[in-house]
């Protein structure tokens, strides 16, 4: 253990540890073992124990950890939560509820305390279940990483020792333990990867399978670390807060690698829910399906966030959209058009036809331009506006052309109208009009373009 504090840089001298001890053999040894080493690392200890209120015996349990404490003259909080009935309000698993009421008792006493760390048991068995357990559910690299040695404040100084270490140096030291019943009853699928799976694999593939699934977590931990540390400085371009929430620039995002794509969004998802939990898989890549198509698409995420397709990008959000004021701007051709309102800029070039500008991007649009009428504006949509969609036989209301798109109610004032003397031009990354449609005629191209309010150009990455 000694080893492993130094190489992961855990405890330093004048630190004040906060050790949690559940009265198991993992953490009555870790406390056995910093009490030793105290003076060596120059430390000062303080135990915690939370009861999850989950078993008979848990009481007493609490007891056994404040009287070890008092053993060794350290001072202890103990407290007691009801995880149950946490994790019914909440409508979590009972899992998760008790994670989140550990954390939460470790955070105070750590305060309370004006403590620096706080010392976990989590064991060498442990890591390689938690890899095996991530893996069977279908994990990203992120999974395989497994328990982080040093995370934040929290240190596992036995992160490298194995379990069948720990328990005999309990033996040898002559320590008390607790046994918690559930951690062998088989009906749980931790444990009978603990004792089915991991000793078949022991037995018939790799006798030292734990070291091995320790040193994949190792290495994927440092690749898992440096492609986090991109993905931060990517979000850092394409993020842009705003009391709507986050929005991302949907070109920008498009044009990154898949990996990194998923990354930016989990970061704005963890943003905007408040929460460390990662957004899943199958989530993530619905809302990276949102860039495939027109604005006003919405896909409702956990904790309630949901992810809205913008004329421009991606928004995520919780709660309710505040209503946009209304605004009309002239739009400068060529040039760029700051639409302040919706934190959006329309560009308008001069272009030659494209072969197909029907297959154009959802942020873009090819008119006419001798179909054009000047003057051009740039402005939120009214009450009787109407629109000739591209495609359709004749005009129609542009209130039932948005509800034919499935466009939301609460979005469609945030799409801007780019309108000429006749009427609506384009319905800004949705569609442009039937009117002003390119043809084998057509000599001279308007090409406009929604792009970030931040940056006039696609940031590299």
């Amino acid at each position: 253990m000694r080893e492993t504090i130094r190489r992961f840089g855990m405890l330093v001298s004048g630190d004040v540890v906060v050790v949690g001890v559940s009265g198991g053999p993992d953490s009555v040894a870790l406390l056995d073992l910093l009490f030793r080493l105290r003076g060596e690392f120059g430390l000062k200890l303080h135990v915690a124990h939370l009861n999850h209120c989950l078993r008979p015996e848990a009481r007493e349990e609490a007891e056994f950890v404040r009287e070890m404490a008092s053993a060794y003259g350290l001072p202890v909080t103990v407290e007691a939560v009801d995880v149950s009935g946490y994790a019914r309000e909440r409508r979590l698993s009972v899992e998760v509820a008790a994670r989140e009421l550990r954390y939460a008792f470790f955070a105070r006493v750590l305060g309370a305390a004006s403590a620096t760390k706080v010392a976990l048991g989590h064991q060498a068995n442990d890591q390689a279940e938690t890899i095996l357990m991530n893996l069977i559910r279908g994990t990203g690299l992120a999974g395989l990483k497994g328990i982080p040695p040093v995370r934040g404040p929290y240190v596992r100084p036995l992160i490298e020792t194995s379990r069948g270490a720990i328990e005999a140096y309990c033996v040898l030291r002559g320590l008390k333990t607790c046994r918690d019943p559930s951690n062998v009853a088989l009906i749980y699928r931790r444990n009978r990867l603990r004792y089915e799976l991991l000793p078949l694999l022991e037995r018939e593939y790799n006798p030292e399978i734990i070291s091995a699934l320790g040193r994949l977590a190792a290495i994927v931990r440092e690749e898992e670390e440096f492609l986090a540390e991109e993905a931060a400085k990517v979000y850092s371009r394409l993020r842009r807060a705003s009391e709507e929430g986050v929005s991302l620039d949907g070109d920008a995002l498009g044009f990154l690698p898949r990996a990194i794509q998923r990354r930016v969004v989990r970061l704005a998802y963890r943003e905007v829910a408040g929460t460390f939990y990662d957004l899943d898989f199958a989530h993530t890549e619905a809302v990276l399906a949102l860039l495939g198509g027109g604005a006003g698409r919405i896909l409702t995420l956990p904790q309630g966030v949901k992810a809205i397709r913008l004329p421009a990008g991606l928004l995520l959000r919780a709660g309710e959209m505040p209503v946009v004021p209304e605004f009309c701007y002239p739009l400068s051709v060529p040039g760029e058009t700051f639409v302040k309102e919706l934190g959006v800029t329309v560009k308008a070039t001069f272009a030659l036809p494209l072969r197909d500008p029907v297959a154009s991007a959802p942020g873009e649009a090819w008119l006419d331009y001798e179909r054009v009428v000047p003057p051009l504006l740039v402005r939120r949509r009214r009450p009787g506006d109407l629109f000739h969609p591209l495609g359709y036989p004749a005009p129609v209301r542009l209130k039932n052309f948005f509800i034919n798109q499935k466009i939301p109610r609460y979005l469609r004032e945030r799409i801007p109208l780019v309108v000429d003397a006749v009427g609506i031009l384009w319905v800004a990354g949705v569609r442009p009009a039937e009117r002003a449609r390119v043809t084998a005629a057509t000599k001279r191209c308007l090409h406009l373009r929604l792009i970030s309010s931040e940056k006039s150009e696609l940031p590299e990455l």
